[in-house]
């Protein structure tokens, strides 16, 4: 056993005395899943409002069809793109105008919610031996190339009672409650990443080993850092995110300081009607999807955010703080920020602010239960400066990308 890992060989042995039961039966909460045939739009809005990334989609009989995140939102995007506006249309970009944007998000967001899901995967969570570091390690497969950050679990001895506002149903599970003639794949509970950090987080007492130790020291990093320019247009960046599988771009100014971030989440903001904003500036874009700046309305029809005609760029984010740490950061102060703030990943930058690594949950877990020395590449990437291949663990079916959303609660 590496050194690392020896460090983390208490956490280890604790996460494989805790069982998936248990932790579920203290973290319950109503799950968010999408009849079939709800409109995109309306999935998107679901999203949203209740702050999630990734939803199960139900058949006519409540069973599990599919899952609904917002990759699945972009991959369609970018189809409707093609299917409208022809063959090479992100060549003659500059010439695309908004009305153009609005008819394709319209035909985005009437599209049926079951055309477009993914498969994702259903858990049986078994019997009360199941722990959650056989989560960590079978159900999130932190140790694949493409792994999971989340998983529908599906206990047949769960009641249910299930609510119906339009085309959204909410699953209520009673704790405690038995009901053994209940069969079929319909989720009852749903458990990520970010639920299992915050975990670790509540039991510092395990990584006494490892709180003080260095991002450095560990060399916790996914590797290569994708950017691209402030003045770039919002669908610029997503068309980059589609081609090289990235749930996000860091957004960098003229020195290459990194000053803000866009992640296919905030696809979940833009109104069927406001799909013109893509050609805003993707600094312009992330402040009006915080609601920091001109309403979007407004921005299609050209109020710029206040530094952006200057192209004052850090002045036009500095109302979107974006999170980040130093290679000297302790591990301790990864964890808290992480599990604190609910961030999904946290850019790491150098003395001068220029991203130099990202740290994900995935790199988090993967740490934690990873028996051999890490290996990692860190060649910095510059802007816009994507490789035609990448081995991305952040594109995976399940998309889930968001810096600082909560999961399905």
């Amino acid at each position: 056993m590496s050194s690392a890992a020896a460090l983390f060989e208490p956490l280890r042995s604790w996460l494989s005395s805790e069982s998936l039961q248990s932790f579920v039966s203290q973290h319950t909460h109503s799950i968010i899943a999408l009849k079939k045939n709800a409109p995109v739009g309306e999935a998107l809005k679901t999203l949203g409002d209740n702050k999630i990334l990734s939803v199960p989609v139900l058949d006519d009989e409540g069973e599990y069809l599919g899952a609904f995140s917002v990759g699945d939102v972009l991959r369609v995007l970018m189809q409707e793109l093609e299917t409208q506006l022809g063959h090479g249309w992100f060549e003659r970009m500059s010439t695309i105008k908004a009305a153009e944007l609005e008819a394709v998000g319209s035909a985005v967001c009437a599209k049926k919610v079951h055309t477009v899901t993914h498969p994702g995967d259903l858990w049986l969570k078994g019997d009360a031996k199941t722990t959650v570091l056989t989560v960590i390690k079978e159900g999130f497969q932190v140790l694949e190339p493409k792994g999971h950050h989340r998983i529908f679990v599906v206990d047949p001895a769960k009641a249910h009672s299930v609510t119906v506002s339009g085309n959204t149903v909410v699953i209520n599970i009673k704790p405690g409650s038995e009901k053994p003639e209940a069969s079929g794949l319909r989720p009852t509970d749903i458990v990520s990443q970010l639920d299992v950090v915050k975990l670790v987080s509540e039991h510092k007492d395990k990584l006494e080993l490892v709180m003080d130790k260095t991002l450095e020291d560990l060399e916790i990093f996914e590797g290569s850092v994708f950017t691209i320019h402030a003045s770039a247009t919002a669908l610029e960046a997503f068309h980059h995110m589609a081609l090289d599988h990235k749930s996000c771009l860091g957004i960098v100014d003229n020195t290459g300081k990194l000053i803000g971030s866009v992640s296919i989440s905030d696809l979940r903001f833009v109104g069927s009607n406001n799909y013109g904003l893509l050609m805003s500036t993707v600094a312009e874009f992330s402040v009006i999807i915080n609601g920091k700046g001109p309403s979007a309305e407004e921005a299609i029809k050209g109020t710029r955010v206040a530094g952006a005609a200057d192209n004052k760029w850090a002045d036009v984010l500095k109302a979107v703080p974006l999170p980040t740490l130093t290679p000297s950061a302790t591990f301790g102060k990864l964890l808290e920020t992480m599990a604190g703030q609910g961030l999904h990943r946290i850019y790491i930058v150098d003395e001068d602010g220029k991203p130099v690594s990202i740290v994900t949950l995935t790199d988090v877990l993967r740490e934690i239960i990873k028996p051999e020395a890490p290996q990692h590449n860190f060649k910095r990437m510059g802007t816009n400066d994507l490789p035609e291949t990448t081995d991305d663990e952040e594109g995976d079916d399940d998309d889930d990308d968001d810096e600082d959303e909560e999961e399905a609660k």
